[in-house]
């Protein structure tokens, strides 16, 4: 197992991402965001695009940075083709960016079958063997898949919101993770909003655990509050 793969085992991973559509877009907000997560004791951030990783990087040599290139095709429908870091070239921007772990969607679609993944983890594999690979996955025969092939280090059920759509964490999701892909480490990731979410992650046997928007994405946290204020005055 890789070193910077070691160090991830027990913590918990914060993920520093803004849209551009989104008041802390860019990455001096992302450098604050990632100083605050530092601040709290984070340990590792995943970071998105290659001037917010940068930017990252200057605060420390020690963090782990999960790097990530998101390439989003606005004529094409979400989830129907990879968006996170979804060639060679964007996991060169990543690394060269100052990546430790290069994560990318490992899912299958019409426009990329599993042929073409396990090429690119090769080529990945290859070209940068002591960087570590997070699979990004929706549904866990991928995830056993790319596990299977040697070239990932760690396996994660990011995408599966997409599939199981059910807008809170799914501890199950991730307990069958653990019991399918038991020659790499797992990553919980999504729909963790509070500790009890947390509890339910540790409890699922994840290796690692990621929280974005819970933390990171003020303008989602505002809103659950107002929505759930609304919705009870209402009742």
């Amino acid at each position: 197992m890789k070193d910077v793969c070691k160090r991830l085992i027990g913590q918990t991973i914060i993920s520093c991402q803004a849209y551009e559509d989104t008041p802390l877009y860019g990455a001096d907000n992302m450098k604050k965001m990632a100083a605050c997560a530092i601040m709290g004791g984070a340990k590792a951030v995943r970071s998105c695009w290659t001037q917010d990783i940068k930017a990252i990087r200057s605060l420390s040599e020690d963090l782990i940075i999960i790097g990530i290139d998101k390439v989003i095709d606005p004529s094409k429908k979400e989830s129907t083709y990879p968006i996170i870091t979804p060639s060679f070239e964007s996991v060169k921007k990543v690394v060269e960016a100052g990546a430790d772990v290069v994560a990318l969607d490992c899912t299958p679609y019409e426009t990329r079958g599993r042929e073409e993944i396990v090429a690119l983890l090769k080529q990945i594999h290859d070209a940068y063997p002591e960087i570590g690979v997070m699979a990004d996955t929706a549904r866990v025969e991928d995830a056993k898949f790319v596990a299977d092939t040697g070239y990932v280090d760690i396996v994660g059920n990011t995408l599966s919101e997409y599939i199981t759509r059910s807008g809170k964490f799914d501890k199950e999701v991730v307990e069958d993770y653990k019991r399918q892909c038991t020659n790499v480490l797992v990553n919980a990731e999504g729909k963790i909003w509070d500790l009890y979410d947390m509890q339910e992650a540790i409890d699922s046997g994840a290796d690692m655990i990621t929280i974005g928007s819970a933390i990171t994405r003020p303008h989602l946290i505002a809103q659950r509050f107002i929505n759930f204020n609304n919705n009870y005055r209402n009742k």
